[in-house]
C-alpha cells in the first residue's frame, strides 16, 4: 500500500524543518556555532595580520629603511584619510547596486566576490569583532605592503647609479634607465600593487573541479540547455577569478599613491579601514536584511499553516 502525506501535513513538516534551522538564533542574532566560528576566524585573522606587521618590520630593518612609514598622528592625516576614502567607496557601492548588477555580468561577478568573502569570513561576527578585524587588516597590510615592500622598492630605485656597481636583476634598471629614478615611488607602487593582486589570486582563487555531475538528458534541447548553463557557470567562475585579485590590486595601487602624496602611513591606514568598514558593513547589512525577511516569511507561513489547520 502506498501512503502519501496530505498537503497540509507536508507543509507543516517543511515549515518545521526550516524553523529548526533558525532555532539556534532565537532571541540572539547568531547560533552558538556561528559565534564560535567567528571567534576562531577573528583570532586567525589577527594572527595573520600581526605576522604581516612583524614581517614588514623585518624587511625594513634588512633594507635599512624607516619601519614607521612616516607615521605621525595629525588632523591633516585624518582628513586626508577620510578624503581619499570617498572615491573608492562611492565607486564600489555604485558597482554593487542591485540595478547595476542586473544589467552587468561584470558587476555581478564583483558582487559574487564580495558576498563570498562576507559569508566565508565576516558573517557571524559581532560589531566589535568586525571593527577589530578591520582595524587589524588596515594596520597589518599597510605596514607590510606599503611601508615594507613599496618602501624597500622605492628606496632601491632611488639609489640609482649607486646600486649599479653591484646591482643584479630589476635593481640595475635604475642605472640602465635613469628615467626610472624620478618615478621610483610610482614604479614601486605599481609593482607592489601587482604583487598584492598576485598573492591574493594565489591565496583565494577557487580551484576548478575535477569533474561535474549532471543529469543524463536524452533530448537534444535538454542537452543544449545544460551546456548553456554550464558555460554561464564557468564564465562567472572565471570572472570571479579575475575580479577578486584585480580589486585588491587596484586598491593597493590607490593606497600606494596616497602614501606617496601624504608621506604619512596613517592616512592610508584610515582610508583602508574606512573603505573596508563601509563596503563590508554595507554587504553584511544586506545579508542580515535578507535573513530577517526570510525569518519573517517563515513566521508568516507558520501562521498561515496553523490557520488552515483550524
Amino acid at each position: 500500500m502506498e501512503v502519501s502525506a496530505s498537503p497540509a501535513s507536508a507543509s507543516t513538516t517543511t515549515t518545521t524543518v526550516i524553523e529548526r534551522s533558525f532555532a539556534g538564533s532565537g532571541d540572539s542574532e547568531f547560533p552558538v556555532w556561528e559565534r564560535l566560528g567567528a571567534v576562531v576566524r577573528l583570532s586567525y585573522g589577527i594572527g595573520i595580520y600581526g605576522a604581516m606587521a612583524l614581517a614588514g618590520k623585518f624587511i625594513c630593518s634588512t633594507a635599512g629603511i624607516d619601519c614607521t612609514g612616516g607615521f605621525h598622528p595629525s588632523l591633516e592625516a585624518v582628513l586626508d584619510g577620510l578624503g581619499y576614502a570617498a572615491p573608492p567607496i562611492m565607486a564600489l557601492l555604485f558597482i554593487l547596486d542591485d540595478e547595476v548588477v542586473k544589467y552587468s555580468p561584470h558587476a555581478r561577478a564583483i558582487r559574487d566576490v564580495e558576498d563570498e568573502e562576507l559569508r566565508s569570513f565576516f558573517y557571524g561576527m559581532s560589531p566589535w569583532q568586525f571593527i577589530l578585524i578591520v582595524a587589524a587588516s588596515s594596520i597589518g597590510e599597510e605596514l607590510f605592503y606599503r611601508v615594507a615592500v613599496q618602501g624597500a622598492l622605492a628606496d632601491m630605485f632611488l639609489r640609482g647609479t649607486e646600486l649599479m656597481k653591484d646591482a643584479r636583476g630589476i635593481a640595475s634598471l635604475t642605472g640602465v634607465l635613469p628615467l626610472f629614478v624620478p618615478f621610483a615611488q610610482a614604479f614601486a607602487a605599481v609593482i607592489t600593487a601587482a604583487l598584492t593582486g598576485s598573492l591574493y589570486y594565489v591565496a583565494t582563487a577557487p580551484k576548478d573541479p575535477t569533474y561535474v555531475v549532471a543529469p543524463v538528458l536524452n533530448s537534444g534541447t535538454g542537452r543544449e540547455d545544460l551546456r548553456k548553463l554550464f558555460a554561464a557557470w564557468f564564465e562567472r567562475r572565471q570572472m570571479k577569478k579575475i575580479y577578486s585579485p584585480l580589486l585588491e590590486g587596484l586598491l593597493a595601487l590607490y593606497l600606494g599613491f596616497e602614501w606617496i602624496q601624504t608621506d604619512n602611513i596613517l592616512a592610508p591606514m584610515i582610508t583602508h579601514g574606512i573603505y573596508s568598514a563601509v563596503v563590508l558593513g554595507h554587504g553584511l547589512c544586506k545579508i542580515h536584511d535578507h535573513r530577517r525577511k526570510l525569518r519573517q516569511r517563515i513566521q508568516q507561513v507558520r501562521v498561515e499553516t496553523k490557520n488552515n489547520n483550524l
